[in-house]
């Protein structure tokens, strides 16, 4: 008889946990917001672009660093006024900060695809994407550490 009691007080209290979570997600699952799924996904987006940064740079690829980074660009506008995706304030200020770098490594690859032929004496071109993309790289890290809440995000 006390393990009917005991089966039927556990079979209610997860059913009420199952409850309670389930009503968690749905809050969370909102428009915008820490954990929502548009959040989720304009993080993964923003990591793809990161990747195909790094992946451009180190290949040398100068116009399709620049095709990447004019995509990044109206993404990190968005994330930072805040207008689309409801976001913490620390995510909005790495997107701003981000939104900055992109401005700056953009001017830096359009620089360097007009006087693109290697000359003697400078670095090969990944070097210097290298160096143009690295604090870029740095903030759109920090900017979908900070869409994730935290997560940790898998190096592809």
């Amino acid at each position: 008889m006390s393990s009917q009691l005991t089966r039927a007080l556990a079979i209610l209290v997860t059913a009420a946990s199952v409850t309670l979570a389930g009503a968690g997600v749905a809050a969370a699952g909102g428009p915008g917001g820490n954990g929502s799924s548009s959040t989720t996904s304009v993080a993964a987006e923003v990591q793809t672009m990161r990747d195909t940064l790094a992946s451009g740079a180190d290949s040398g690829d100068v116009s399709g660093t620049q095709a990447t980074l004019g995509r990044l660009d109206p993404v990190l506008t968005e994330l930072a006024q805040g207008e689309r995706y409801t976001i913490q304030a620390e995510a909005k200020d790495s997107a701003v900060t981000a939104k900055q770098e992109n401005a700056t490594a953009k001017q830096g690859v359009d620089e360097l695809a007009t006087n693109g032929a290697p000359r003697a004496g400078l670095p090969p071109v990944s070097a210097l994407l290298n160096a143009l993309l690295q604090r870029l790289l740095i903030s759109l890290s920090s900017l979908v550490n900070d869409l994730l809440g935290g997560l940790t995000v898998p190096v592809a």
